[in-house]
């Protein structure tokens, strides 16, 4: 029918655009502003996560390895993507937009996400490559506000002999959904 009419298939039908379903555009964490955690080579690193909505989608940047939380845009490393999140699972998506067009880097952030809406530090993964492209697996703290003495987070920031006990048994890195109510914590 097309091959007659000389038009193509979109033209006689209308697509509905289904790339993002709705349960995944909302923001499970009741902040624009988002601060992580993680450490690399023993030494801690703070970065902040800004989102925002364009066209129904939650886009986010990503400013990894911060100085100064008031002059955050001055990074080691500038991301940008999306964020689609469910109940359970928030998915930060995201490449290097400081990066010549050539070379591509692509970060993806992890959190499990509780029920409850008094959480407001999360435990996750972050995923991505070394500069030498291997491929690497660091555990985050996710908060919605700033943790002066995220020390006292240290076992759940770093890979214990428990942990990769786990790993070797389960075949598998499998995070325990146990995110942090805030009345457990004194800032």
């Amino acid at each position: 029918m097309c091959n007659c009419l000389n038009i193509s298939l979109s033209e006689l039908f209308t697509f509905k655009d289904t790339t993002v379903s709705q349960s995944f555009i909302y923001n499970p964490f009741n902040s624009n502003q988002l601060y992580l955690y993680y450490y690399t080579d023993k030494k801690l690193i703070t970065s902040i996560i800004d989102i925002y909505t364009e066209n129904n989608i939650h886009k986010c940047k990503f400013f990894n390895g911060i100085k100064n939380l008031h002059h955050y845009k001055k990074c080691s490393y500038y991301y940008e993507g999306f964020l689609e999140s469910n109940k359970t699972t928030a998915y930060f998506t995201l490449n290097n937009a400081s990066l010549r067009n050539d070379m591509l880097e692509k970060v993806e952030i992890v959190i499990n996400v509780s029920w409850s809406n008094e959480v407001n530090i999360y435990k996750g993964l972050i995923l991505g490559l070394t500069p030498n492209s291997l491929p690497i697996v660091k555990k985050v703290i996710l908060s919605t506000s700033e943790i002066p003495s995220i020390a006292k987070y240290n076992k759940d920031l770093i890979f214990s002999k428990e942990d990769v006990k786990k790993i070797f048994l389960d075949d598998a890195l499998i995070l325990e959904n146990k995110n942090y109510n805030e009345f457990f914590f004194d800032f």
